[in-house]
């Protein structure tokens, strides 16, 4: 358990550092380089993930202060008070991962073109808003044993962890992969067009880790006792990386100002005419 331990609090603190710097890219982009009402409600959807991202690692810490995850014994551990904040920890994930939805759609509104796709993304958001008081509901309550999310408890809660993992997979890709569809037809170079993918399309790789986690859900519904202990420390290690992949991804979507004075080699080499700065003036500014 001392490994776990340590894969916990390496994860939890690199994703607080790079994630801190990137989203602090971010606002600094949006509310400096760009003026004050550049900043948007996806910006500030995504600051208050990130405090809830903050918020659950510090549960974690705290947790881990009181024996969780440790293989010694010492006086200080508390079980009562290591699984309170164990409890805090996932419920502060569960509404995260749902909030960190919301800020990609809405990074996705901004280059929205239709209004047959700015209702399709208001649409998703309703969905998204509705699946995530629902899931944490059943995860943090309904399906919870002494503090924690049981999917192995009973043959609901069992299918339960499936549906909000399979279903969390449709959603992460569904953002993940609709900037292709919606920049498919603009008039853009190569390079360009590589750029503006390559920066939204960061949630295809953040969603790799929810398909590692409903791997783990399906094994754990048949480990015995002792895996079932080492496979809930692997589900809470890739809900971190999950949530932490997410916000890099969405932050670094608004980042192509700072990029200009750093070497790109994809932001270079070529003119970007007027109606190609456009998908970029409306991602960054609008």
């Amino acid at each position: 358990m001392a490994g776990y331990r340590g894969k916990l609090l390496g994860a939890m603190v690199t994703f607080i550092v790079v994630d801190g710097i990137a989203l602090a890219a971010r606002v600094y982009v949006r509310a400096r380089m760009l003026g004050q009402n550049a900043f948007g409600l996806d910006d500030f959807f995504l600051c208050l993930t990130y405090t809830g991202f903050v918020i659950s690692c510090a549960m974690g810490f705290t947790s881990m202060a009181y024996g969780f995850a440790a293989d010694d014994k010492q006086l200080y551990y508390d079980k009562a008070r290591e699984t309170q904040f164990y409890y805090a920890n996932q419920l502060a994930i569960y509404i995260s991962s749902g909030l960190v939805k919301l800020a990609v759609a809405l990074v996705l509104l901004r280059i929205a073109r239709t209004k047959r796709m700015r209702w399709l993304l208001l649409a998703s958001m309703v969905i998204v808003a509705l699946w995530t008081i629902v899931m944490t509901l059943f995860s943090s309550w309904l399906c919870a044993t002494k503090g924690s999310s049981n999917y192995a408890g009973s043959a609901t809660c069992s299918s339960m962890g499936y549906f909000r993992t399979s279903t969390n997979i449709v959603i992460d890709y569904f953002y993940a992969l609709l900037p292709v569809y919606m920049l498919w037809d603009v008039q853009m170079n190569f390079k360009m067009k590589a750029s503006v993918l390559l920066l939204l399309g960061l949630g295809a790789f953040a969603s790799s880790a929810t398909i590692v986690k409903l791997v783990v859900i399906i094994k754990l519904v048949h480990a015995t006792a002792a895996e079932a202990v080492d496979l809930h420390y692997d589900l809470l290690l890739w809900a971190d990386i999950e949530l932490g992949l997410a916000i890099l991804a969405v932050s670094a979507a608004a980042l192509r100002p700072i990029l200009k004075y750093v070497h790109v080699p994809w932001t270079y080499g070529s003119k970007s005419s007027p109606s190609q700065d456009g998908i970029y003036h409306e991602l960054e500014h609008r």
